[in-house]
């Protein structure tokens, strides 16, 4: 979808936060699910098969995010910032940096997963 949508449309201000949205439900939800259908045992601590799946489905949404963060911002500088399309460039950095910010809120949010038990 992104490779469509160039880095200047409006809609790339809103997708980072909505990935980084659908990532915290399908992190939670899944959570949830899995602690009470097959729990991960407590001996185990935070090395469970639980906080691995979600520690990678966190590090693949994160990857994401950065890499759109950064084709947003390469765009950005090709852009020439005259008068008449310094609104495209505009877009196309703050874009860039809201990919960022949901990047690193993915993997600020998804530390737990290194540490705590999943199934409290």
């Amino acid at each position: 979808m992104l490779r469509s949508l160039p880095a200047s449309h409006s809609l790339q201000l809103l997708l980072g936060l909505v990935v980084w949205a659908l990532w915290l439900v399908a992190v939670y939800g899944g959570l949830s699910v899995a602690c009470s259908v097959l729990p991960a045992p407590a001996e185990r601590g935070p090395f469970g098969w639980v906080n691995g799946v979600l520690l990678a489905l966190t590090v693949a949404t994160a990857a994401f995010l950065a890499w759109a963060a950064f084709a947003c911002g390469r765009a950005a500088s090709r852009i020439d910032a005259s008068t008449e399309h310094g609104v495209r460039q505009f877009i196309a950095r703050a874009a860039s940096a809201l990919y960022a910010v949901a990047a690193c809120s993915t993997l600020f949010v998804g530390l737990p997963l290194l540490v705590l038990w999943p199934c409290v």
